[in-house]
């Protein structure tokens, strides 16, 4: 159905928005290994936890039930999640990745493993079902993925290497067993600081009867020549640099001030800043 020729619901607009937010979201997980149902279980939870915080009837306490009734899930799911610590307080494993499925298998089925330890050669395929092969520990793991989809980002994520004689060589045990990058973690807390501050700011100008209105600005022209699109580009970052260094300047006054004040004040400081991206 076109819906553009029929009335547009709030519905229809929070869908173009959420693919819009969830396509470059997806790209990063994906990128980093993150599969669909690892995903699913971080947004169960926030589900049932913000259901059951932020949603409560006035002068009455909140119930599982409403949790339930408010987000679809099930009362069992609702206790489940809400006795469940929040994911990011808690070391993450993923366990839904397919490729990281056949390497569970390969470290821990004892067809694929002698002395306790996982062969560190397979052949890819085999005349005999009697002898172990790659193929074989992918139709027994990955939940039907054909082998060379498998070989295939296993062998990007450089956890196997192919041998010229197609036998696959295991290079680590672990999807995880290397350490993540400072670049890595130092983007992920800036994907989660800015993208969680610009929705929250949004989420707070939207509530019904909002006075206290955050500042929330949005600029762009969409006729600019490719030919001046670099000139441009730096005219902008170059303005919005010298804000920021103004800002920083601001509020490092206002942190100065702060500790000024009566020292036997204990209300809780408050963060406050500006986010500004650069798109194209």
């Amino acid at each position: 159905m076109d819906i553009s020729a029929a009335r547009t619901t709030t519905l229809d607009a929070l869908a173009r928005a959420a693919i819009r937010i969830f396509r470059p979201m997806v790209r990063i997980l994906l990128r980093h290994n993150v599969s669909y149902k690892t995903c699913a279980e971080w947004l169960r939870w926030c589900y049932a936890d913000v259901a059951y915080h932020d949603f409560e009837l006035p002068g009455r306490k909140q119930s599982k039930s409403r949790v339930a009734v408010l987000t679809g899930l099930t009362r069992i799911d609702v206790n489940q999640l809400l006795a469940t610590p929040a994911p990011d307080q808690v070391r993450q494993e993923e366990q839904y990745h397919r490729a990281a499925l056949v390497l569970a298998g390969w470290a821990n089925n004892p067809r694929f493993s002698a002395g306790g330890k996982p062969i560190k050669v397979l052949p890819f395929e085999t005349d005999s079902d009697d002898e172990p092969s790659f193929s074989q520990l992918v139709a027994l793991h990955s939940g039907g993925t054909p082998a060379r989809a498998v070989l295939d980002e296993l062998a990007r994520n450089g956890t196997v290497k192919i041998r010229p004689d197609r036998r696959i060589e295991l290079q680590q045990r672990s999807w995880y067993i290397t350490r993540a990058r400072d670049a890595d973690i130092n983007f992920a807390e800036v994907f989660g600081l800015a993208c969680g501050e610009l929705v929250k700011t949004i989420d707070h100008n939207w509530q019904p009867d909002q006075e206290d209105k955050r500042l929330q600005l949005l600029v762009y022209n969409p006729s600019i020549h490719p030919q001046l699109a670099a000139q441009a580009r730096d005219r902008v970052e170059s303005a919005a640099r010298e804000l920021v260094e103004n800002i920083d300047k601001w509020l490092y006054e206002f942190e100065r001030q702060s500790g000024q004040l009566d020292p036997n004040d204990e209300q809780p400081r408050v963060r406050l800043g500006l986010g500004l991206y650069y798109f194209e």
